[in-house]
């Protein structure tokens, strides 16, 4: 019998504490808050609905959290 994935502890080996990643393409926010291809975030945490939380490096800033499963992005470091 095969074992579900915990995928809140997957996301969070690939994305540790301190992981920069770069947008590739636009975060579109209902709410007016979105992010251009090319910003910056530095990983705090992953969450229980599989979101990216910490904070938008310079010159961008906010609170909106990155959907793991949704947003295009990449790993820089």
């Amino acid at each position: 019998m095969s074992q579900p994935i915990d995928k809140k502890a997957l996301y969070s080996m690939r994305y540790p504490k301190g992981t920069i990643i770069e947008l590739t393409e636009a975060m579109e926010d209902k709410y007016g808050g979105g992010k251009p291809a090319g910003s910056r975030f530095k990983v705090d945490y992953v969450d229980d609905m599989l979101q990216l939380h910490g904070v938008w490096l310079p010159p961008q800033s906010g609170s909106l959290a990155v959907i793991i499963e949704h947003d295009k992005f990449k790993v820089i470091s």
